[in-house]
């Protein structure tokens, strides 16, 4: 094992400096009707490559799609993601959350871990009588951060590996602790739908890997590939940061105690608009489209849903997030030394 890198502390310390506390419940549009009452969770396996498998109960279904979470760096404890991670499961997934690194784990050895433990699932999803069957024909992959350029990498490997070819693949502000050799991401299949999500104030990993990872994705035709970039909102209160950490969605009862800056990921992890309204939700549609054979062109009001955040008490629209086909139309946000270098006022007077 590697010695634990001094840089990559700080880049933690710098989170903690930068990302402001975030908001509760702005815009959402209340609970959804979840088709399953509970959730199930078992682990398997220990250390870098041992797994979470999520299940819906309360009914539990004969099968299920799956969908495959890769966490960010250090956010091993589900509980980070722990809210995202019920409304994907009762909402009728089997979730995969794999554990790919401890505080030590090189990062050469992160895909390897994550493509071993999602193999390993499926084995135990299709020949364990005690689990929901995998429905093959509905895989997606999705992840945060480090775990956003992972899923990617995941898509390109899948079919040489014996999984599923992914239908949808949805990469939320990714970023690289360090660069590692990884496959081409010209070999993610032209069938799947692809979803980069940056935001405006991400200075910990800013834009330009989501922007490199649309760019490289070019077997995905136009009409199979968006680019989210959210903006925030500090017109209302509590304000909203599109910061790195507003796709944390934290949950106490998924909560294992695991990690190192375990009490900062948890209370940073509040549930508000940009999760229920603004991930989750383009989550959702590019992962429903995904599996009815549609591109995101098909997929019915695609683009409202995924510009729509809710409203403000006095009635005001949440700034929307700009969804462009082209990450060249949209302005660019803040690099990783934490200046932008487009104003955001220029952008707004120069729209039509």
């Amino acid at each position: 094992m590697a010695a634990f890198r001094p840089s990559l502390i700080a880049l933690a310390a710098l989170a903690a400096v930068v990302s402001p506390l975030l908001a509760q419940e702005n815009g959402r549009s209340g609970e959804p009707p979840y088709s399953h009452k509970s959730v199930r969770r078992t682990e398997i396996g220990t250390g870098p490559r041992s797994y979470f498998l999520f299940e819906p109960a309360e009914p539990a279904p004969a099968r299920a799609p799956v969908v495959v979470f890769n966490h960010g760096w250090l956010a091993m404890n589900p509980g980070v993601y722990g809210a995202w991670i019920d409304h994907l499961v009762r909402s009728g997934n089997v979730v995969i959350y794999p554990r790919f690194m401890e505080s030590e784990t090189p990062v050469p050895e992160y895909l390897p871990n994550v493509m071993a433990a999602v193999v390993d699932a499926f084995d135990v999803l299709e020949s364990s009588p005690a689990h929901i069957k995998p429905d093959r024909a509905r895989f997606a992959i999705m992840g945060h951060s480090t775990g956003g350029v992972l899923s990617v990498q995941v898509a390109a490997l899948a079919s040489s590996r014996g999984l599923p070819v992914p239908k949808a693949v949805i990469a939320v502000t990714p970023g690289d602790v360090l660069r590692a050799r990884g496959p081409s991401l010209a070999d993610i299949p032209a069938t799947t739908l692809l979803v980069v999500v940056a935001a405006e104030h991400d200075v910990v990993t800013g834009d330009g890997r989501a922007r490199e990872i649309f760019r490289e994705a070019t077997s995905v035709p136009p009409s199979r590939k968006k680019y989210v970039l959210y903006r925030s909102d500090i017109r209302g209160r509590p304000a909203l940061w599109a910061d790195h950490l507003a796709p944390t969605a934290a949950l106490a009862s998924f909560d294992n105690g695991d990690g190192p800056f375990h009490d900062f990921q948890m209370n940073q992890g509040a549930t508000n608009a940009f999760d229920r309204e603004g991930f989750w939700k383009v989550a959702d549609v590019t992962i429903a489209a995904g599996f009815a054979g549609q591109t995101l062109d098909d997929a019915r009001l695609t683009a409202s849903d995924f510009r729509r955040l809710g409203f403000w008490s006095n009635g005001r629209p949440v700034l929307p997030p700009i969804v462009a086909d082209d990450p060249s139309e949209v302005p660019r946000t803040v690099p990783g030394h934490g200046f932008r270098l487009i104003p955001w006022q220029a952008f707004e007077l120069a729209k039509p």
